[in-house]
C-alpha cells in the first residue's frame, strides 16, 4: 500500500494530470528504439577524439609490455609466471594511461559557456518535479536543503515551474512521523510552494523501485524530473541552467552534472573534497568531451525527461540468485545505457559548479557504501552484452566492473612479482640478491627501458593529478596568497593516498570475492558514525594480519624489501582510519584554508531551516 499525503492527492486533481505512465521493463535480448526520440548523432570530431583516446594507452602499454618481454626473456624464451606478469601488467596499465589521457583531453578543453547561453530566442518554460528520495535520513536538514532550493527557484522569475516530491521509504516509524511533521511544517510556511510527500509500504527494488512508483503514478504531470540524494545540494543557477538546456535541446534525455563534495568535518572527507574539486573537474571534462551524447548517469543531482525514462528505462530484474542476480543495484548506469540505446542523448555538464554531495565521514562508512556499489557494478558484467547498447555505453558498465576488479588484477600483479623474481635462470641471472634480506637486482637495461619503467610509475602514481592540479591551478583555481596552503594540502592529499591504496586494495577485493561468493551486501542507510580504534581493529582485521604476517616474513628474509611499505600500510590500516575519522581542524598540520577556491564553484551548505 502506498500513503500519499492529501495535499498531493488535491494539487494532482487540481491539475488534471494525464492518465498514469506506463514504465515496462526493457528486454536486454532485444533492440529497443523509442518513436519519440528525435534521435542523436555524434559528430566525426569525437569519433577521432574517441580513437586518439584508445590510441594513446595502448601506444604506451605496447611500449610497457616490449620493455618487459626484454627484461624477462632469457635465453630466447620467457617463463610461465613471467608472461602472465607482462600480460597482467599490460591490461593493468592501460587503465591507468586511459585516466591520463582522459586527464590530458580535460586540461585542453575550454570550459564551456553556462546552459542556455547564447540561445536566440526565448525558451520555452517546462514543468520540473524535484525528486527527493529518502531513506531514513534526518528529516529536517534533508528535507530543509530541497525546500531552500525550492524557495530559491520560485523566487527567481523563469518560465519553467518547479516542484518538489519527497519520496520516502524510510522503515523505521520514528523517521516516517518526523518526515511526516517537517513536510506539514514546509507547507504550512510556505503554501506558495507546491512541496508533496508520499511513503511506500513496501521499499521494492531500493530506490530506483521509488523513482518507477512516482513516475507511473504523477510523472505524467511533468516534463522532466531533477533527481536528487538524501545528501545532494544544488543551487538555483544550476538547475535553471539544466532545465534551459532540456528545454533547448529536444534530443537529449539526461543531463547529469559533476557533484563536487561539501565541505566534512572529519579528515577523510577534506582529503576527498580537496581531491574532487581539483583533481575531479579535469578528469570530468576530459570524460565528458570524449563521451559526448553517451555520457553517464551516477543516479543524482541530473535532470531527466520523465516519458523518455518511463519509455526506455525500466529495469528488469536479473535472473539468477542474488547478489549477480534480483535487483540491479547499481541502476544508474544502465539507465543511461538504455536511454542511449532508445535514441536519446545523455550528456555531462561537468562546468555548472553549483552542485554538491556529501561523502562518508569515515573510510568505515565509504568501504560499506562501496561493497554495494562493488556488487552493483559487478552486475553490469551480465548486462554488458544486452542487444542494441551504444559502444560507449558497454564501456561505462566495463569501467563501473573495473573499479573494483583492478584491485584484484594489482594484488595478483604483487604475487607474480615474487614468484618471478624468485627465479634463477641458467644463465647465472636472478631477480634477489641473496642475503638475509632480499633486495631486488636490476637487470643491466637499455637507457630507454629504464625510462619506460621509470614512466610507468611516475604515470601510475602522480600524473593524473598532477595534470589536474596544473589545470586547476591555469583556470585560477588558486587565489594570491593560497599558494602554500595548496602546495601543502596536495602533498598531503597525496601522501595519505599512498597509504590508503593498499587497505583500499585488500577492501575491494574483498568485496569482489564476496559477491562471487554469494554474499549480499543489500541496500543500508549512509553511515556516519565514528567508530573507536577497538572495533577499527576488529573491521581492519584482515589487512592488519596479512601486514603483520608480510612484516614477519620480511624480518625472517622471506620477503623482499620493496614490499615492505605495502606490508606496513596493511598493518597499521586500523590506525590509519582513526586518524583520517578525527576533525580536520584538530590537526593543524593538516589543516586546510576553507578560503581556498574552488574553480568558481559557490560552497553551499545544507539549509537547516527552523
Amino acid at each position: 500500500m502506498t500513503m500519499v499525503d492529501r495535499r498531493t492527492a488535491d494539487m494532482q486533481a487540481t491539475a488534471q494530470a494525464p492518465l498514469r505512465l506506463a514504465m515496462p521493463d526493457q528486454d536486454f535480448a532485444q533492440l529497443h528504439h523509442d518513436a519519440a526520440a528525435p534521435g542523436v548523432r555524434t559528430r566525426r570530431r569525437v569519433w577521432a577524439l574517441r580513437a586518439l583516446l584508445i590510441a594513446f594507452p595502448l601506444v604506451l602499454t605496447s611500449l610497457l609490455v616490449w620493455a618487459y618481454i626484454g627484461w624477462f626473456t632469457v635465453g630466447g624464451a620467457m617463463t610461465l609466471p613471467a608472461m602472465a606478469l607482462t600480460a597482467l601488467a599490460a591490461f593493468t596499465f592501460f587503465w591507468v594511461a586511459f585516466s591520463v589521457g582522459t586527464a590530458i583531453l580535460g586540461a585542453v578543453q575550454p570550459e564551456a559557456a553556462a546552459a542556455g547561453q547564447g540561445q536566440p530566442d526565448p525558451i520555452a518554460g517546462i514543468s520540473v518535479a524535484i525528486l527527493l528520495p529518502m531513506y531514513g535520513e534526518a528529516a529536517k536538514p534533508t528535507i530543509g536543503t530541497a525546500v531552500q532550493l525550492l524557495q530559491g527557484l520560485q523566487a527567481r522569475q523563469t518560465a519553467h515551474r518547479f516542484s518538489l516530491h519527497v519520496l520516502s521509504d524510510s522503515r523505521a516509524m520514528a523517521a516516517r512521523a518526523a518526515e511526516a511533521m517537517v513536510i506539514r511544517q514546509m507547507q504550512d510556511s510556505f503554501p506558495h510552494l507546491e512541496i508533496t510527500y508520499r511513503w511506500r509500504a513496501e521499499n521494492t527494488d531500493y530506490k530506483s523501485g521509488n523513482l518507477r512508483e512516482w513516475i507511473t503514478r504523477a510523472g505524467a504531470a511533468h516534463e522532466a524530473m531533477l533527481v536528487l540524494d538524501a545528501d545532494s545540494v544544488m543551487d538555483r543557477d544550476t538547475v535553471i541552467s539544466l532545465a534551459d538546456e532540456m528545454a533547448a535541446d529536444p534530443a537529449v534525455g539526461l543531463l547529469q552534472t559533476m557533484p563536487r563534495l561539501l565541505p566534512g568535518r572529519s579528515l577523510w572527507q577534506r582529503l576527498q573534497e580537496f581531491s574532487a574539486h581539483v583533481y575531479g573537474v579535469t578528469l570530468g571534462r576530459g570524460l565528458a568531451t570524449w563521451a559526448a551524447n553517451e555520457a553517464n548517469f551516477v543516479g543524482h543531482n541530473a535532470l531527466i525527461r520523465v516519458r523518455a525514462f518511463a519509455a526506455c528505462a525500466g529495469l528488469p530484474k536479473l535472473p539468477g540468485r542474488r547478489p549477480l542476480g534480483g535487483v540491479i543495484l547499481s541502476h544508474d548506469f544502465v539507465e543511461a545505457a538504455l536511454l542511449r540505446r532508445a535514441g536519446w542523448g545523455v550528456r555531462l555538464l561537468p562546468d555548472l559548479a553549483g552542485s554538491f554531495e556529501d561523502t562518508p565521514e569515515t573510510t568505515v562508512g565509504y568501504i560499506r557504501r562501496d561493497r554495494r556499489w562493488c556488487q552493483g557494478n559487478m552486475q553490469h558484467l551480465r548486462i554488458i552484452g544486452a542487444k542494441g547498447l551504444h559502444p560507449v555505453s558497454r564501456f561505462h558498465l566495463f569501467q563501473g566492473a573495473m573499479a573494483y576488479l583492478s584491485s584484484v588484477t594489482w594484488f595478483l600483479l604483487l604475487v607474480l612479482w615474487v614468484i618471478v623474481g624468485d627465479e634463477t635462470t641458467d644463465t647465472g641471472w636472478q631477480y634477489f640478491a641473496d642475503g638475509p634480506a632480499p633486495m631486488v637486482l636490476w637487470p643491466d637495461l637499455p637507457w630507454l627501458t629504464h625510462a619506460m619503467i621509470a614512466g610507468v610509475i611516475l604515470l601510475t602514481l602522480f600524473l593524473p593529478k598532477f595534470i589536474g592540479a596544473v589545470d586547476f591551478i591555469r583556470r585560477g583555481g588558486v587565489e594570491a596568497g593560497q599558494a602554500l596552503a595548496f602546495g601543502v594540502t596536495m602533498i598531503v592529499e597525496v601522501f595519505l593516498s599512498l597509504l590508503i591504496a593498499p587497505m583500499m586494495m585488500v577492501q575491494h577485493m574483498r568485496a569482489v570475492l564476496r559477491t562471487l561468493a554469494g554474499y549480499d551486501t543489500g541496500w543500508a542507510p549512509h553511515d556516519s558514525t565514528r567508530p573507536p580504534l577497538r572495533d577499527l581493529l576488529r573491521f581492519h582485521m584482515l589487512e592488519t594480519v596479512a601486514g603483520v604476517t608480510l612484516l614477519s616474513a620480511a624480518a625472517l628474509g622471506y620477503l623482499s624489501l620493496w614490499l615492505v611499505p605495502t606490508a606496513f600500510c596493511l598493518a597499521f590500516a586500523a590506525p590509519l582510519s582513526w586518524v583520517l575519522a578525527q576533525d580536520a581542524a584538530d590537526w593543524p598540520l593538516f589543516r586546510f584554508d576553507r578560503k581556498l577556491p574552488r574553480a568558481g564553484a559557490t560552497r553551499l551548505h545544507p539549509a537547516r531551516l527552523s
